[in-house]
This record gives structure tokens, C-alpha cells and sequence, in this order.
């Protein structure tokens, strides 16, 4: 089985949002582990904030199956609208950042809302052409990113 880590993120009802589609995830694939909720400002627009949390997912399909079969039709399910604005507020988003071991999310390494969840699970991550890890990374770059780490709000209730 693959391992799969997922990038969960909501700000319309995000509270409610994020644990309606981390919930419907685990129904379809196995969760091994889960990170804290961050709440993260939003990027590229004035909008509400962000929660982002990440999952590790065991998996038997691809990354494109992955996508299309099962977090977009959860995304839907949850009543996503996608729009020409990328960066308008959604009620879910759910992207695949890591199958084994590779990193399919280029921005991982210098964004707080997928690095700062990313980093609980996989900290020992390497980037690549560097001596950093995710931790390290997290380290430095949490105290001027905004964001923030919401204390005692599990994922899974």
C-alpha cells in the first residue's frame, strides 16, 4: 500500500468543514496519523482564514486516482464550488502533497499552511538540494507566517 499525505483545508465554516471532510476521507481510505489544525490567513486574497491540517492516508491507487476518484468527489460532497478565482473561499480542499515519499506540492517547502501541518507527520523530510528538513523549515518559518496552531481541536473528535 501507498502512503499518502493530504493537505486538508476550509474557510467557509472551516471549523465544521474540516472535520466533516477529514471524516468522510476516513471512511474511504485507512488513516494512519493526522496533524494539528492550523489556522492559517488566507493567500491571494482578502478572505476569512484558514484551517489546514494534514492526514497520512494508506492508499492502493495513484495520484491521479486519488484526485479525481476520491478527494474531488468529497470536495463536491461538501459542496466545493470551484471558480476562475483560485483562491476563493471553499468550504473544502483536499490535495494530495506526498505519495511515497515523493513530493507532489512543489510549494511544501516555503508555504506555512502546507508546510506547518506537513512537518507533524514528516519531519524528517529532506529539501531536496539542502541539509533542511521539514522540522527545521517549520522552525523558522512559523513565527512570521501568521499562522497559528489552534490548541485542543482534534482533527477527529
Amino acid at each position: 500500500m501507498a502512503k499518502a499525505v493530504i493537505l486538508l483545508g476550509s474557510n467557509i465554516d472551516p471549523a465544521v468543514n474540516i472535520r466533516r471532510g477529514a471524516k468522510i476521507l476516513s471512511e474511504r481510505l485507512p488513516v494512519a496519523k493526522s496533524s494539528s489544525v492550523w489556522l492559517t490567513p488566507s493567500i491571494g486574497m482578502d478572505g476569512p482564514d484558514f484551517y489546514n491540517a494534514a492526514v497520512i492516508c494508506l492508499t492502493e491507487t495513484n495520484a491521479d486516482d486519488l484526485k479525481f476518484s476520491i478527494l474531488r468527489p468529497i470536495e463536491e460532497l461538501l459542496g466545493r464550488v470551484r471558480t476562475a478565482n483560485k483562491y476563493a473561499p471553499r468550504s473544502v480542499d483536499l490535495d494530495v502533497i506526498i505519495l511515497n515519499g515523493t513530493v507532489l506540492e512543489p510549494r511544501l517547502w516555503d508555504t506555512a499552511f502546507i508546510l506547518l501541518p506537513v512537518s507533524e507527520l514528516e519531519p524528517d523530510l529532506i529539501k531536496p538540494g539542502s541539509d533542511a528538513n521539514l522540522a527545521q523549515l517549520a522552525i523558522k518559518m512559523a513565527p512570521g507566517s501568521g499562522a497559528n496552531k489552534i490548541e485542543n481541536f482534534p482533527l477527529f473528535e
